[in-house]
C-alpha cells in the first residue's frame, strides 16, 4: 500500500509541473518557423506605411532567433548565425540613419546584401549537412540552393533595375522555392533527426521584443532631435566693403539691410551698377489668425485678410442686422526681397534674401529653392556666380555660417505634369539655436540675350515642421508630397525690362 501512494505522488508531482519550453521540445519546427519567416519578410518588402521597415527588422530578427536555436548543429549554421547576426546590425543601422539628413550612400545597403547572400549560402551548406547526419545516402538540399541562385538573380535585378511582369514571375519563384524548403525541413524531421537546442538564457520573445523596442526608440529619437543640420557659426569678420561701390548701389535703390549681409567680394562684383531693381513679399503664417468683426462687406480683401463668415442679428423692431468676420493672418514670419542689378554686357546679379521676422516653433531643417532667370525665361543664360551664407545675432555677437548645402540641381524631375529638368539653385540650413535677427541669402548672375525682355526669378522657401520617416531629403523639395510636415511660400522678382540695358 506504501508503494502505491508513493506512486501516485510522484504522478501527481509531474502532473503539475509546468512543460518544458517549446523551443527544447521540438527545436527543429521552432527554428525552421523563424526561419521560413524570416526569409519572407527579409525578401519580400512593401513599400508604403513603411512596412519596408518593419516587416523587413521583423525578418532579420527572427532569421537570427532561428540559426540562434540551430547553431550547434554543425559549422555552416553556426556561420549562418553569426553572419545573419551582422546582417541585422547592418541593417539596424540603416533603419536609423534613414532617419537623420546624413548620406549613407548605398554601401550599407551593398553590405547588407552581401551579407543577406552569405546567411542563404550558410543555410545551404547547413542543411546539407544536417542530411547527412540525418543518415541520408546521398546528403542535398536543392531548394536550399535553389534560394541561393534566386537571391543572387534578384540581387542583380535590384541593381540594373527590372519591369513589373519580372517582379511578379520571379515573386512566384520564391513562393515555390519556400515551398519546398518547408518540404524538405518537414522531410528532415520525418527521419526522426533529432536536435538539441542550444541553451540559453533569455527567450527568443524577449530577444525579439527588446530588440524592436530598441530600435523603435533609437529611430524615434533620432527623428525628433536628429533632423537639422550642423551649422558651424562663427564670429562675422568680413571684410570692409568698398564704400564707393557700396554707395552708388544705395543711391540706386539697393536695399541697405540686404546690402549689410553680403560679403566684400560679392559687392565688388556690382561695381558699375546701370540699374537696381527690387520687390519685397511678406511670408505670413497661414495657420495662426485673429478675428475681425467689421459693420461692412469687403468684396475682395487683400491678404492677410480673409471673409470667414455672414453674422446675422434680429433688432427688436423686426429688421436685422449683419456684421462680418474676416480671419486676419497677420503674423508676419519671414520677409523675402529679391534684388536684380544690373550690370554691363547684359550681366544681372539676382539676390533672394529671406529674414526672419519671428522664430517659428518648429526648428528642423529648411530650404530654398531658387528658380533662375534662364529656367523661367529661354531668353537667359547661365552664369558662373553662386553663393549665400547664413547670418544671425548669437549672444549679442554678429555671427554667420556656410549654408549646409549650395549646389545646382540639374537632374530631371518627374510628376504629373511628365518629366522635366530641375535647373535650380538649391540651399539647405538650420536655424541655429538661440540665434536672433537670422537671415539668410542666395545669390547667382545671368546674362541677357537679345530677345529677353522680362527677367523673372524664384526663391521658394521651404520649413520641415514636423519629423519624418525616412528622411530623404524630399521634404525640402519644391513639389507635391510631404505637404503634412512642411510649409511652403513662393516670393518672385519680376521685372519688365523692355529695351534698357541693350
Amino acid at each position: 500500500m506504501e508503494n502505491e501512494r508513493n506512486f501516485e505522488n510522484m504522478l501527481f508531482a509531474d502532473a503539475s509541473a509546468l512543460p518544458p519550453p517549446q523551443d527544447t521540445v521540438t527545436p527543429w519546427h521552432t527554428a525552421m518557423h523563424y526561419i521560413l519567416w524570416g526569409l519572407g519578410l527579409t525578401t519580400i518588402t512593401l513599400r508604403f506605411l513603411n512596412l519596408d521597415v518593419i516587416l523587413t527588422a521583423v525578418g532579420a530578427a527572427l532569421l537570427v532567433l532561428g540559426f540562434r536555436i540551430l547553431r550547434r548543429e554543425n559549422a555552416s549554421l553556426r556561420w549562418g548565425f553569426r553572419l545573419a547576426l551582422a546582417a541585422l546590425a547592418v541593417r539596424s543601422a540603416c533603419y536609423v540613419l534613414a532617419a537623420l539628413p546624413v548620406e549613407a550612400g548605398m554601401a550599407p545597403a551593398y553590405t547588407a546584401m552581401a551579407l543577406q547572400l552569405a546567411v542563404y549560402v550558410c543555410l545551404w551548406r547547413g542543411m546539407i549537412g544536417v542530411s547527412r547526419s540525418a543518415g541520408a545516402e546521398k546528403p542535398a538540399a536543392p531548394a536550399a540552393g535553389a534560394l541561393v541562385i534566386f537571391y543572387i538573380l534578384l540581387a542583380a535585378l535590384a541593381i540594373i533595375g527590372t519591369h513589373t511582369l519580372l517582379v511578379l514571375l520571379l515573386l512566384l519563384v520564391y513562393v515555390l522555392i519556400l515551398r519546398n524548403l518547408a518540404r524538405l525541413f518537414r522531410s528532415l524531421a520525418d527521419t526522426g533527426y533529432a536536435v538539441t537546442a542550444a541553451p540559453v538564457r533569455v527567450s527568443n520573445g524577449v530577444l525579439l521584443w527588446s530588440y524592436l523596442g530598441a530600435l523603435l526608440a533609437a529611430v524615434l529619437l533620432c527623428m525628433f532631435l536628429g533632423q537639422r543640420f550642423p551649422t558651424a557659426l562663427h564670429l562675422r569678420d568680413d571684410a570692409p566693403q568698398d564704400e564707393q561701390i557700396r554707395q552708388e548701389l544705395l543711391q540706386k535703390g539697393f536695399p541697405r539691410n540686404v546690402l549689410d549681409d553680403l560679403t566684400a567680394d560679392e559687392v565688388a562684383k556690382m561695381a558699375g551698377a546701370r540699374a537696381v531693381y527690387r520687390e519685397t513679399d511678406k511670408l505670413y503664417n497661414d495657420t495662426e489668425y485673429r478675428e475681425i468683426t467689421l459693420t461692412h462687406y469687403i468684396a475682395d480683401p487683400a491678404y492677410p485678410l480673409w471673409f470667414d463668415r455672414t453674422v446675422t442679428t434680429k433688432n427688436d423692431d423686426g429688421t436685422r442686422s449683419y456684421t462680418y468676420v474676416y480671419r486676419a493672418y497677420d503674423t508676419l514670419e519671414q520677409t523675402m526681397t529679391g534684388v536684380a542689378v544690373e550690370l554691363a554686357d547684359g550681366q544681372y546679379i539676382v539676390i533672394h534674401h529671406l529674414r526672419y521676422d519671428t522664430q517659428p516653433a518648429a526648428r528642423y531643417t529648411e530650404g530654398m529653392t531658387v528658380w533662375p532667370a534662364w529656367k523661367v525665361e529661354q531668353d537667359w543664360t547661365r552664369g558662373t556666380l553662386c553663393s549665400g551664407r547664413l547670418l544671425c545675432t548669437r549672444q549679442g555677437q554678429e555671427q554667420t555660417a556656410a549654408l549646409h548645402g549650395l549646389t545646382y540641381d540639374d537632374g530631371q524631375i518627374t510628376d504629373i505634369f511628365g518629366t522635366r529638368s530641375a535647373d535650380s539653385f538649391v540651399a539647405q540650413w538650420s536655424r541655429p539655436s538661440r540665434a536672433e535677427d537670422v537671415r539668410v541669402y542666395v545669390l547667382y548672375d545671368t546674362f541677357r540675350t537679345s530677345g529677353a525682355d522680362v527677367l523673372t526669378s524664384y526663391g521658394n522657401y521651404i520649413c520641415q515642421t514636423k519629423p519624418v520617416y525616412p528622411f530623404d531629403g524630399r521634404v525640402l523639395q519644391w513639389g507635391f508630397g510631404q505637404e503634412r510636415a512642411r510649409t511652403r511660400h513662393m516670393s518672385a522678382i519680376q521685372l519688365w525690362l523692355g529695351e534698357s540695358g541693350d
